[in-house]
This record gives structure tokens, sequence and C-alpha cells, in this order.
């Protein structure tokens, strides 16, 4: 057990880092083109692995329900509801990011989820429950260090065209009004105020 809490703390930190050095050193460096064409990567991309898991989970909702029960972490009764809400949503979610609508939404959506996923991943792995994930339905992959590995790649994928949207409006976005300065609170600079009465 303890092996494994330590290989999910170096993946952890591997995640973090990676994060860090993409906001503080990538990001900034990226012009308008690349910085569009990464988001769009990322959304097409995930959109096409939460399509897929929809699909896989929704051919068979009673095998992922038991898949669900099988992690302990809910009560019995949820498992049937949880099986049909959770396809639902992330096919939702996925369109969301493909059509551009409420796309920043869908990621965070879609990024809580991964990190709900990687919570349960991660207590099955410490109280050595060895089951199917259920990731993509019936069928899917063991419980393992790799579907941490991947969920970590997938929610980078979900936080990183938010970082990149949030830069491009924060360069493209109308000067601050004098009253908006006066409402930030004192000590921030006034712009554009006629001083001379």
């Amino acid at each position: 057990m303890l092996g494994s809490a330590l290989i999910l703390a170096a993946l952890t930190a591997l995640a973090v880092a990676a994060c860090w050095a993409f906001r503080a050193l990538l990001a900034p460096r990226l012009s308008p083109g690349p910085a569009g064409a990464a988001v769009w990567f990322c959304r097409i991309l995930l959109a096409a692995v939460f399509l897929a898991a929809a699909y896989g989970k929704l051919r068979d909702p009673y095998a992922f329900a038991v898949s669900i029960h099988a992690y302990r972490l809910i009560p019995d009764s949820w498992a049937p509801a949880a099986a049909v809400i959770m396809p639902a949503v992330e096919t939702v979610a996925a369109l969301a990011l493909v059509t551009g609508v409420l796309w920043r939404g869908a990621s965070v959506l879609l990024g809580g989820m991964l990190v709900i996923f990687l919570v349960a991943l991660a207590q099955a792995i410490l109280r050595g429950i060895d089951i199917d994930c259920g990731c993509f339905g019936k069928g899917s992959s063991e419980v393992s260090f790799w579907l941490i590995a991947r969920n970590y790649g997938l929610l980078l994928c979900a936080l990183l065209p938010l970082a990149l949207d949030r830069r491009r409006s924060a360069h493209g976005r109308a000067p601050i009004t004098p009253a908006l300065d006066a409402a930030m609170g004192p000590g921030r600079p006034e712009r554009g105020r006629d001083r001379s009465h």
C-alpha cells in the first residue's frame, strides 16, 4: 500500500509540475495562432474521448452500474441512476466542446468529473480492489497507474483551453475605465481622469 501511495503521489507531483511549467513557461510564449490551435486540439481530443466513453456506457448501462458498484464509493441504490446520468452528462459536455456552445463550462464540468474519476481510481488501487475501470463501458481496462496517468493527461486537456483562453481575453479586453479603477479600491493608479480641477 505504501508503494502504491508513493507512486500516486509521484504521478500527482508530475501533473502539477506539468501544469506549472505550461502556465509559467510555455503559455506566455504562444502567439495567438498556435494558442488557438492548441485550444481546439484539446477540445476536440477531450470531446472524442468522452463521446467514446459515453457510447460504451450507454450500450450496456447495467454493466456500467456494476462497475460503479464495484468501486464501493456510493450506496448500491445510486449506481443505476449514476450509470444513466453520467454518460448523458459526458455526451452533452462533449458536444458543447465541439460546437463551442458554453464550452468553458463544459471544460470545467469534465475537469471536475476527471478529478472524481482520479479519486475513485486512486482509492481502488490503495484498497486493493481489482476491477475493470468501466471508463468505456463493459470490457474496459483494469484499474492501474496507467489509467491514473491517462486521466491526469485528460485533466490537463480540460484545463489548458481555459488557461489559454483566459490569457487571450486578458490581452484583448478593453482598458479599465476610471470609474472601475476607483471601485477597485485605494492604491490603484487612476488612468484617464482629468486632474486639472
